[in-house]
């Protein structure tokens, strides 16, 4: 049984690594044990050099290849077991196998992808940033706390629409930095330090509040796009339970303040 320890966030460079050594030796999954946890990096570490050394495996599908870098972003603890279980078939049983929709572990690894798109897009949606005191120029700064491991696959999107801030994204695993020219990447080293509330968030705050209807709350509704789950991330969530309750009394006053 050879055992893998990876990070709980791996590029799926580093997996395939170890994917290539264990076909290389023609280890079936059923001898792998991947193990999924920071305590492990002192052996994933020492076994850099022999991963260099092994030959590059028999080359897979492009669409394995595509899907198996978005499934490995996802929090899923068994995500490398089943990749690498995917390939093995792919190499030793069926070259079709990507496919084969009905196939159990392609309906595993499709349902990887699902959560990982949907967790990225959320990123977007509801990341909130905030202004912050900096000595050379403005700077602005958000906290968000990602169901999978999905910042790097929003990035693109933030330094398109935020091309002429200078801003930093923090998350609980990875801090992301842009400076209006280069993006800089790299492991959180403090999750614990957050930004604290700005004045742009008081702003916001009453924005959000005079576009909120009481005539119409559909918090089913509100709480299918925006999960509760998410709320601690966002300014404007302070203010939901307060206008919730008093939607109905508010409503009243615009139809008599119409008459």
């Amino acid at each position: 049984m050879k055992t893998i320890a990876l990070k709980k966030h791996t590029p799926f460079s580093v997996w395939r690594n170890h994917a290539r050594e264990c076909l290389s030796r023609n280890l079936p999954p059923s001898q792998i044990l991947w193990q999924n946890g920071d305590a492990a990096q002192d052996l994933f570490t020492s076994d850099t050099n022999a991963i260099a050394a092994v030959s590059p495996a028999m080359p897979v599908p492009k669409s394995f290849i595509e899907l198996a870098e978005l499934a490995i972003c996802n929090a899923d603890p068994h995500r490398y077991a089943l990749l690498y279980k995917i390939l093995w078939r792919l190499c030793h049983e069926n070259r079709a196998l990507m496919n084969l929709k009905t196939d159990n572990d392609i309906l595993k690894l499709n349902g990887l992808i699902k959560a990982v798109r949907r967790d990225a897009y959320k990123i977007k949606a509801f990341l909130r940033f905030q202004q912050v005191e900096h000595s050379l120029d403005e700077r602005f700064v958000a906290w968000y706390e990602p169901e999978h491991y999905t910042l790097e696959l929003s990035l693109p999107f933030f330094q398109t629409r935020f091309r002429n801030m200078t801003w930093s994204i923090l998350t609980p695993y990875l801090t992301a930095h842009w400076d209006r020219e280069a993006l800089n990447i790299s492991e959180n080293e403090n999750p614990e330090h957050r930004p604290q509330k700005d004045r742009i968030e008081d702003y916001w705050l009453k924005y959000y509040a005079t576009t909120f209807n009481p005539a119409r709350p559909k918090k089913q509704a509100m709480l299918t796009q925006m999960p509760k789950k998410y709320w601690k991330n966002m300014p404007e969530t302070v203010l939901i339970k307060e206008m919730l309750h008093t939607s109905e009394a508010r409503a009243r006053k615009m139809i008599e303040d119409s008459k």
